[in-house]
């Protein structure tokens, strides 16, 4: 209550009054981080508050030591405005009369010069933050195309996008997000492209987010997607700044997050999560042809379990008498049912992968030796489970791995165990029940006003479901 009182506390023309209050509001000397120096400029008292690593020291010292100890650097009854102005040696400053905007300054890594006799306060960026360099991508990497991904600066994001989409009509609109600790976000889009009616849906959900703290784009998503309880993500992550500029261009918005590597992208379809990012540099017949493969691999992991145990268990007379007979023999030693059989296999496999994922990298790539050759061999030499059954797992985490986003990746994989004991129960009538209910439930999903299934569900012809057109067929897009 203390600390909320002196924030409200405007900024004084007594020099002793805003140290002692800055000192009480960062908790010095216990913090070490918050500097505070006093010093002498033309003749006058003034006092220097910044965070130490957040600011550039050679640049303080440069542009606003050295110049403010200048004998006419300003007069004696010189206001804020005039010290920013003719003393220091800097384009970026401002003025505030408000503690609570100079401590916020301040947090985000600029400086605050309070002068001896000014009501107000100067703030100088001299930032200078730690940062990781532009590096390639991680998570959404590409045969054909741009490498470069975003960072954890939220300015080295923006300027990577308008590296991108140079145009006049590019807009940033800066919120801080969080109740207790804000964090900036940027709402990004082209003005007169981007729906308005997404843009304004999107400013008032983002400035209604009753959360303490929002560290990152990925929090951001949960707390205004529409629907928080679904499975799939109804908006799309991608750290890749040539296919946010994509998006932007067709009249979607991007949300970047400091200190968040990732874009989030809106509205958006379930087609979105299935295109690969470099299918753009691709010739369309390439793209198609891919796009299709991983369509199949959708397919594959979500189906092929539930498929074999529906068949096995209810439905052996729609099988070749041989393939029968194969299956039978293969199984024959197995002491657990067709269910109890899948369901290790499953288990085990996603255990893998996940094991392989969260262990150091020099070890990930020899834990899936081990689990696919060693352990898979040894199950089967054991006769906990069959041959065939190690050719579906694999055939269905194949296909589970051809999906370009991970999120996907996830709901596919729960799907995947939802139509598993469909099929257990109620064979292939449960298999085709279970894929209704899904449907319906896409059909009745929203991405801030746009339906999910489009362009399937409703039918539109200006967008993309699998087949990619070739691009001179598409020039109205960039218009």
């Amino acid at each position: 209550m203390a600390e909320e009182m002196d924030m409200r506390t405007p900024v004084s023309a007594d020099l002793q009054v805003n140290r002692a209050l800055l000192k009480r509001i960062f908790r010095l000397p216990r913090n070490g981080d918050c500097k505070l120096c006093l010093f002498r400029a033309a003749g006058r008292g003034a006092l220097l508050c910044y965070l130490d690593g957040m600011c550039d020291a050679a640049r303080i010292d440069e542009d606003i030591l050295r110049p403010a100890k200048l004998p006419l650097a300003f007069s004696e009854n010189a206001d804020a405005a005039s010290v920013a102005r003719d003393a220091f040696a800097l384009c970026d400053c401002e003025t505030t009369g408000e503690m609570r905007a100079a401590v916020s300054a301040v947090l985000l890594g600029k400086c605050a010069v309070f002068i001896d006799g000014c009501e107000e306060a100067v703030l100088a960026d001299c930032r200078k933050p730690e940062k990781r360099a532009v590096g390639r991508t991680v998570s959404e990497n590409v045969v054909i195309g741009p490498q470069e991904g975003f960072t954890e600066s939220l300015r080295t994001n923006l300027t990577l996008l308008r590296r991108i989409v140079r145009s006049e009509r590019l807009v940033s609109e800066t919120f801080d997000v969080g109740t207790e600790l804000p964090t900036a976000f940027s709402l990004v889009y082209l003005d007169g492209r981007a729906d308005e009616a997404v843009l304004s849906e999107v400013r008032r959900r983002m400035k209604n987010v009753d959360a303490p703290f929002v560290p990152g784009t990925g929090f951001l998503q949960q707390l205004i997607e529409d629907h928080p309880r679904a499975l799939f993500a109804q908006m799309l992550q991608t750290e890749r700044p040539d296919r946010a500029s994509a998006c932007l261009a067709e009249g979607r918005v991007a949300i970047l997050g400091e200190g968040s590597p990732y874009a989030l992208i809106a509205p958006i379809t379930l087609f979105h999560l299935l295109h690969a990012p470099d299918d753009r540099f691709l010739r369309a017949q390439y793209g198609t042809f891919l796009r299709l493969v991983r369509f199949l691999g959708i397919v594959i992991s979500l189906y092929l379990p539930a498929v074999y145990t529906a068949i096995s268990l209810y439905h052996t007379h729609i099988l070749p008498t041989s393939l029968f007979t194969s299956i039978a023999e293969a199984r024959a030693r197995v002491p657990f049912p067709v269910i109890v059989e899948v369901l290790i296999m499953e288990i085990s496999f996603l255990l893998i992968n996940e094991a392989g994922t969260r262990i150091p990298s020099q070890i990930g790539p020899a834990l899936g030796i081990v689990g696919a050759l060693i352990l898979g061999q040894a199950a089967v030499s054991a006769s906990i489970i069959s041959p065939i059954m190690i050719i579906i797992v694999a055939l269905t985490g194949l296909g589970n791995y051809a999906i370009p986003d991970y999120g996907l990746g996830v709901a596919v994989q729960m799907l995947r165990f939802g139509m598993l004991l469909c099929g257990a129960v109620w064979g292939l009538y449960g298999v085709v029940l279970f894929t209704m209910a899904l449907m319906a439930s896409l059909c009745g999903m929203r991405s801030f006003g746009e339906t999910y299934l489009s362009p399937a569900a409703p039918s539109s012809r200006h967008m993309e479901l699998l087949l990619r057109r070739p691009m001179q067929e598409r020039k109205d897009e960039a218009r």
